[in-house]
């Protein structure tokens, strides 16, 4: 199952096909959505699935997690024995910042969770059944323990993606040209290589091709102080 992966994806920003990159999320998610499928757990197929992708910074389209579809969720719900309770479920009108809030709480369930629709994450003239479809997925995620290996659904994807495109893009491998203008700048302030590996081994690193964009620029500003 390889739920329509490709080694490169078209980007409408670039215009072009750009190669795809996969994370360690994707990885786990696939994994576990495989794991199901086969032990026909939830009645659930390969089509209730489709991967939340994100373009990164260098140009590259990241595989960020798997996610599963409203009728998947029915699908799952239906399977469950402890299911979800609309009698749990509390309407909110005027929430944070005029929000419009669907809220679920059940002790026995050991279940807090929200769905919330406001005029930046609904364009749609449905905000009551969209409030509601976001509180009743993640529910749903929840009680089958889905939401832990990370996997979403539909009715939230598009808000997270922005979100899980920064700290992909924070855990990715810093590019070529980085590595290359980190050498030069080692290489014109003659540092040796016993600082440089110094500074490397204190985020865990061995060598500069391994640095990842979250690190990058603290090693740059710990080259620099001691140049």
């Amino acid at each position: 199952m390889e739920f329509e992966e490709k080694q490169m994806e078209w980007s409408s920003k670039q215009n072009k096909e750009i190669p795809v990159i996969i994370s360690n999320k994707y990885k786990e998610a696939k994994k576990k959505a495989i794991d199901l499928i086969k032990n026909k757990k939830y009645g659930l197929s390969e089509t209730d699935f489709w991967i939340l992708m994100n373009e990164t910074k260098q140009g590259k389209m990241m595989y960020t997690t798997l996610i599963l579809s409203h009728n998947g969720c029915l699908k799952i719900n239906d399977s469950l024995e402890s299911k979800f309770k609309p009698e749990a479920v509390e309407i909110i009108e005027n929430g944070y910042k005029n929000e419009l809030v669907f809220r679920y709480c059940d002790k026995e369930q050991g279940i807090f969770e929200v769905g919330e629709v406001s005029e930046k994450n609904c364009k749609n003239e449905y905000p009551y059944a969209i409030a509601l479809k976001r509180c009743f997925d993640r529910v749903v995620l929840k009680l089958s323990k889905l939401a832990y290996v990370g996997i979403m659904s539909d009715s939230e994807a598009e808000d997270s993606s922005k979100e899980n495109e920064e700290k992909d893009m924070a855990n990715e491998v810093i590019s070529q040209t980085k590595i290359e203008a980190l050498q030069k700048a080692i290489k014109k302030y003659k540092m040796t290589n016993e600082l440089v590996d110094l500074i490397l081994s204190n985020y865990e690193y061995k060598q500069i091709s391994e640095i990842k964009e979250k690190d990058y620029m603290n090693i740059v500003n710990d080259l620099s102080l001691n140049k």
